[in-house]
């Protein structure tokens, strides 16, 4: 495929390209190595761009979002934002004013898009042929819709999480801001000439709920840049470390990591020289310090640049991939696929999964053998897990090898980059017949 096929792709995200969190980094390895003029992307991340990829940017103000009337002229009052500022979690975080209103709305109050001039003049400029929304949010639903509409561009939609499973389920005008989330959200589905999820579990429940066909693409890695680092030995350093990097949420994976926590120190008291070491965003640290563990069970440090995160991932002796088993987090993990998932694997270090049964990513684990699964939760079912993966040497090589084989198989991005680009084109082109390969 020549640069001079590939069409000029509007990105419409909550998150820019960058190499921080897991929207970000997925769209860069994705997107890597396609022509820089025929990529842009509007977003609304305060998280610094990644310009390897893309170089042209658009961050979204209180000008193009802001909440829907009524509320529209209490936003400033009650965010303490400048209209002009970015609005990153506008929806969300309000401060307490806000948390006490969420009795009423819930997940949020909706927000309407407005075209600003600075920003149709940015797309005019672009010129896209192509509008691929990697959606979040309900706003981002509206701004894909929006810009669709006004430039008459084909569209593609990407879907990392299933957000529209979880949202406005509390709240009292939660029933109606459903419905009409819904309602848009399968208006720009179907309008789409490209429907993609993030794992054949996604795909295959999107088809049976929203009707189309589901195509798959994933987190997809430079094989080569990776293997250097990758690990060629399976002993295990002393102390050993039980290691994890990458975000921290309430509503994901804190829950769990308090659960390997309190396994760790357990098996600290009974004589085991372990730790559990998590490298995260500062904000996202907060509550784990709050817990009081002593440093020498859990280790806290910020996230480490993404050049050391190969090396960080193979030195570890365990790599930890958590999920909560709470009903809420069950479901808005279901389908989701952790975009560390490739590199955990390429590093060749032993992984430990540890989630409820039923979670896309636990039974990609189960039924390609690439890491331990654990879906009971507490220390008394972690205990028995963490000792196999530390003492067992020939199963700890096996788990290594396996997931680097796996890796190579199904996560390289020359293997994957052929197709993404292929559907990208076709979609461009109009084609709604097209079948994701």
């Amino acid at each position: 495929m020549t640069d001079r096929g590939l069409p000029r792709v509007l990105v419409i995200t909550s998150n820019n390209f960058n190499l921080r969190g897991g929207g970000g980094i997925t769209l860069t390895n994705l997107f890597r190595g396609w022509p820089a003029d025929r990529l842009a992307n509007v977003h609304e991340d305060a998280t610094p761009e990644d310009r390897s990829v893309c170089t042209s940017f658009y961050r979204l103000t209180g000008r193009e979002v802001r909440w829907a009337w009524p509320l529209s002229s209490l936003e400033s009052r009650l965010t303490g934002r400048d209209p002009a500022e970015g609005t990153t979690a506008v929806a969300q975080d309000g401060g307490s004013q806000w948390n006490a209103r969420r009795w009423l709305i819930g997940d949020g109050w909706p927000r309407t898009v407005t075209i600003s001039p600075a920003l149709a003049g940015w797309i005019d400029a672009f010129g896209p042929t192509l509008a691929y929304g990697f959606l979040g949010s309900f706003a981002q639903v509206r701004l894909l819709q929006t810009i669709a509409d006004r430039w008459n561009l084909p569209v593609a939609v990407h879907m990392m999480d299933d957000w529209p499973a979880v949202l406005y389920r509390r709240g009292l005008l939660a029933p109606v801001l459903r419905r009409k989330l819904l309602r848009e959200f399968r208006a720009v589905l179907h309008r789409a000439t490209l429907k993609l999820a993030i794992c054949d579990a996604m795909a295959r429940e999107y088809e049976r709920r929203y009707g189309g066909v589901f195509g798959v693409f994933h987190n997809a890695l430079q094989m080569q840049e990776w293997l250097p680092s990758a690990r060629r030995a399976w002993d295990v350093a002393r102390p050993a470390r039980v290691g994890y990097i990458g975000s921290i949420l309430g509503e994901a994976q804190r829950a769990a990591i308090r659960d390997v926590a309190e396994a760790v120190l357990e098996m600290r008291q009974r004589g085991r020289d372990l730790r559990l070491a998590v490298a995260a965003p500062e904000a996202h640290c907060q509550p784990l310090r709050a817990w009081g563990f002593p440093e020498e069970a859990l280790e806290i440090t910020p996230a480490p640049p993404a050049s050391e995160v190969p090396r960080r991932m193979a030195e570890a002796d365990i790599n930890l991939l958590p999920f909560n088993f709470d009903k809420a987090s069950a479901r808005y993990l279901r389908y989701s696929m952790p975009t560390k998932v490739p590199a955990y694997m390429i590093s060749g270090t032993p992984i430990l999964v540890y989630g409820p049964a039923g979670l896309a990513a636990v039974e990609y684990a189960q039924h390609a053998g690439w890491g331990h699964v654990v879906t009971r939760r507490g220390a008394l079912h972690l205990r028995p897990a963490l000792e196999r993966l530390l003492d067992d040497a020939p199963y700890r090589r096996a788990l290594g090898t396996t997931a680097q084989h796996c890796a190579a198989k199904n996560h390289d991005i020359e293997r994957v980059r052929e197709r993404f680009w292929g559907a990208l084109t076709a979609a461009a082109s109009g084609d709604g017949s097209l079948r994701c390969p």
